[in-house]
């Protein structure tokens, strides 16, 4: 019988510039969410821990950083047996397993460098086929067979590598592809892998798993944020799998249609009101989108600004649509016939640059005082500024529509 943690995917020291100022917190949850996994490593008295590739973001990573991660992970004092990945390969004399902070890590840590076995208890044995470089079209899981072919019999045998799933249309050719039958191929009772960032089982009979990152890194990790106990009873034995929960950040997008803004206002308040008590452990994204007059577009901003300053890491996307209806669009002809046509040339960009005409407003060609731009001028004035049509997306037409109500007079509003 053999017990043991299995996780992947840290990427410790990752620098979240997304996020800003932001990113030092980040980067702090995974450190103590590696503390959680060690914690649980004592709870659960498991025989080892074994990390499938990726502990590090990159072979740039500080040593101080290295030493702290080594030093969390002793501190369980649970064997750790941690495995070069592609975002960490072993790479040449820079990387980050060849300098003295790895070369000699603290007593029960163990650096898998070389395509081998491992032992890893009197009745357990780890397969191991490590990364060396960034990409590669070869399977990491092809080594592991003629390593345990070489392996002594009647031993628990559980290999660990890092890549993709060959799974059609969900890997890329050069991205450490790995059969479907990898663990039954090499003879292993379980395969211990990495490199999605979200929890993947069942493959191979349910001899393969992926265990995702343990800290969500994106708001589509909707699996992610645990690690994984994998219980062998014997030789040949289905490994049991339970997941543990260890993430500290929850990642949570919200989206909005605007096309009722009172509805989307009270839905918002809501839903933020229902995360606050977790507020300063939740990374937080809004995305709103629909066609929507600058009134209620005003209305949802109120709604937004009393609440979302307390989500200390939170992001606003906007991806509304400005959208004034008729008696806008009358009261902007008649007393503002420039600003009126001003909003009529972004709608024509917008057919020339994305294909599809805006929904919720006037026509173009209703727009505006009759001297609004035709395609052609549009493309002249484009080719004059060097502009390229195919680079602008809805977003910077959004961005242009929300400059322009923001100067608008209070009447035009």
């Amino acid at each position: 019988m053999i017990r043991f943690l299995h996780s992947a995917d840290w990427q410790l020291g990752a620098r979240f510039t997304q996020f800003g100022g932001h990113g030092a917190r980040l980067r702090e949850a995974r450190m103590e969410t590696l503390r959680r996994m060690a914690s649980e490593a004592v709870r659960l008295e498991v025989d080892f821990m074994c990390i499938a590739g990726d502990l590090f973001e990159d072979n740039q990573v500080a040593d101080r950083l290295v030493a702290d991660a080594f030093a969390i992970l002793a501190s369980s004092r649970v064997p750790t047996y941690i495995l070069p990945g592609n975002h960490d390969p072993i790479s040449g004399p820079d990387c980050v397993w060849n300098r003295p902070v790895a070369r000699h890590p603290p007593a029960g840590i163990h650096i898998l460098r070389n395509v081998g076995v491992t032992e890893v208890g009197h009745d357990a044995l780890l397969i191991v086929s490590p990364l060396s470089q960034k990409h590669s079209t070869s399977d990491p899981s092809l080594p592991l067979v003629a390593a345990s072919a070489s392996a002594p019999a009647g031993r628990i045998r559980i290999g660990i590598t890092h890549g993709s799933p060959a799974i059609a249309s969900l890997h890329q050719e050069n991205d450490f592809p790995i059969a479907l039958d990898a663990a039954s191929r090499a003879d292993l009772d379980f395969l211990a892998i990495g490199h999605w960032h979200n929890w993947l089982e069942g493959l191979d009979g349910g001899r393969i798993l992926m265990p995702g990152t343990p800290e969500p890194d994106r708001f589509s990790n909707d699996s992610a944020g645990r690690v994984a106990l994998v219980e062998i009873a014997e030789v040949g034995a289905l490994p049991r799998i339970s997941p543990v929960a260890v993430a500290t950040l929850d990642w949570k997008l919200l989206e909005l249609d605007l096309f009722d803004p009172a509805a989307a206002a009270a839905t918002l308040t809501a839903r933020l009101e229902f995360l606050l008590p977790r507020a300063g452990n939740t990374v937080l994204r809004i995305r709103m989108s629909g066609a929507v007059d600058p009134a209620g577009h005003g209305l949802v901003s109120s709604a937004l600004e009393p609440l979302i300053n307390r989500f200390p890491i939170h992001q606003v996307v906007d991806e509304t649509r400005l959208a004034p209806g008729p008696a806008d669009w009358a009261n902007l002809r008649s007393g503002h016939p420039l600003l009126a046509e001003v909003l009529s040339d972004i709608d024509r960009l917008e057919v020339l640059a994305t294909g599809v005409a805006p929904r919720g407003e006037a026509p173009p060609g209703e727009g505006g005082t009759g001297s609004d731009l035709t395609p052609a001028t549009v493309r002249e004035l484009l080719t004059a500024s060097q502009t390229d049509i195919a680079a602008l997306r809805p977003e910077h037409l959004a961005a242009m529509r929300h400059l322009l109500f923001e100067h608008l007079p209070e009447d035009a509003r």
